[in-house]
């Protein structure tokens, strides 16, 4: 039975259980504002994309390149904010 438990929890050696943690690590991160939490963020999701290919789930891969672009778009959002810089609406943009 013991062999059975071990095989299953690490069927794929392991990364899916470094993932799990790491988006813990993440959101409790982010939680108590710390920046670091999108770098977790990104490691997990990167690490997801390879898990992806592992058990081969294209829905798997897609969220994991979606959520790198979500912890980045945050991560760079977070540093505006720090600067002081203020997003500016589309519509009070002038072109010409």
């Amino acid at each position: 039975m013991f062999e059975q438990i071990q095989h299953f929890a690490f069927q794929y050696y392991g990364l899916d259980w470094v993932i799990a943690i790491c988006v813990f690590v993440s959101i409790f991160l982010l939680g108590n504002e710390k920046k670091n939490g999108f770098a977790i963020g990104v490691l997990s999701s990167g690490l997801g994309l390879v898990f992806s290919f592992q058990i081969g789930s294209i829905a798997n891969g897609i969220m994991s390149a979606i959520l790198i672009f979500l912890y980045m778009r945050g991560y760079f959002k977070w540093v505006r904010l720090e600067k002081g810089v203020k997003a500016v609406p589309i519509e009070n943009i002038d072109l010409n």
